[in-house]
């Protein structure tokens, strides 16, 4: 196993990548170990990314099985063995879309349910909530469009 070495700018720009995506509800190790993959050249395995981000093997499993269900990592099997490596994908569209369908169904469910209350401030509310969720929707889906035409 070779040693991965991150540089001081490296560690910086994984920190800082965990702070922003914080408050979209990634943890801080799942995000850190997301940035260590995307300055990877070539894909790793969990013992370079335990060792480089200094965790232990089961946060480094959980965090990758996370990433990889939210189509951000891919795992790669190493033939005739029971080795894996992950990889940061190249091309967020297919995460993009689920964002983008789950903009939709949000906005289903909330014009759905605008009535149940009778007050005309959070029908408003929810009405106002679920055209915002609609138009998010349209631009994400524009934009993978556009870049799939690329």
């Amino acid at each position: 196993m070779s040693k991965l070495t991150i540089t001081p700018d490296q560690l910086q720009f994984m920190d800082d990548l965990a702070a922003l995506l914080l408050p979209w509800g990634m943890t801080n190790g799942v995000a850190r170990l997301y940035a260590c993959l995307l300055i990877q050249e070539q894909p790793i395995s969990l013992d370079e990314i335990c060792a480089a981000l200094e965790i232990s093997k089961s946060t480094a499993s959980v965090s990758a099985r996370t990433l990889e269900q939210s189509k951000l990592v891919k795992r790669h099997r190493v033939k005739g063995t029971k080795r894996v490596l992950y990889s940061a994908v190249n091309d967020t569209a297919a995460t993009v879309a689920d964002h983008a369908t789950m903009q939709g169904n949000l906005a289903s469910l909330l014009l759905k349910n605008a009535n149940l209350s009778d007050s005309d401030l959070v029908i408003n509310r929810l009405q106002h909530m679920a055209d915002f969720c609609l138009t998010m929707q349209q631009v994400m889906e524009a934009a993978i469009r556009e870049r799939q035409a690329e």
